[in-house]
């Protein structure tokens, strides 16, 4: 599947995914400990873990694989992240006071993700501050190992593209010429 059924797909697969976080509701049960929730984060984010290595080991034997995985099961991360700091929020405000929607959720995750913490939301309370501190060992190590492997796929795939222009016999200035407006002069006369 190749061109825009792709790139649909993709995008099709990323904007469901994104319109189930914000529709979803989420409910949480009140009679479980937190150990039992600690330890169901724990999992599932071990379960994150596994699937983008999985992801990435999958670009790295096949080198005819498209990115879309990789590409879907970061979004998945993303929004598992904002789910779990949300549910802290909702269970816990003090933990992160200033996080009162999945939208909050949603941006609190991508400025920890970018390092960017333009501290108006911040983790407040020590167990909010755990789970940021797993966030950002999961950005380092599973999330930098993939956006690596995209960016390593995107290159070789330009590398590819060069070389079959290349190798089909159209010349540089052939090139240059079509980019400028298919033969097309741009030089100004000065005077």
């Amino acid at each position: 599947m190749d061109g825009w059924r792709r790139w649909l797909r993709l995008g099709v697969g990323l904007g469901l995914m994104g319109v189930l976080y914000f529709v979803l509701p989420l409910t949480s049960d009140p009679n479980r400990s937190e150990v039992v929730r600690l330890c169901l984060g724990l999992v599932v984010m071990a379960l994150l873990a596994v699937l983008v290595i999985w992801q990435v080991r999958l670009q790295m034997v096949d080198d005819t694989r498209h990115v879309d995985g990789l590409v879907l099961a970061l979004a998945l991360s993303i929004v598992v992240f904002a789910l779990i700091f949300y549910t802290i929020a909702d269970r816990s405000p003090a933990q992160i006071p200033e996080l009162h929607t999945k939208l909050d959720a949603l941006y609190f995750t991508l400025t920890t993700l970018m390092t960017i913490g333009y501290g108006d939301i911040h983790a407040a309370g020590q167990f909010a501050r755990g789970v940021v501190i797993v966030q950002i060992f999961f950005n380092v190590a599973i999330i930098a190992t993939a956006a690596t492997a995209i960016n390593r796929r995107i290159r070789e795939k330009a590398i590819e593209h060069a070389q079959e222009r290349a190798a089909s016999g159209a010349s540089s200035e052939h090139l240059l010429r079509r980019r400028r407006g298919h033969g097309r002069s741009t030089h100004r006369n000065p005077t």
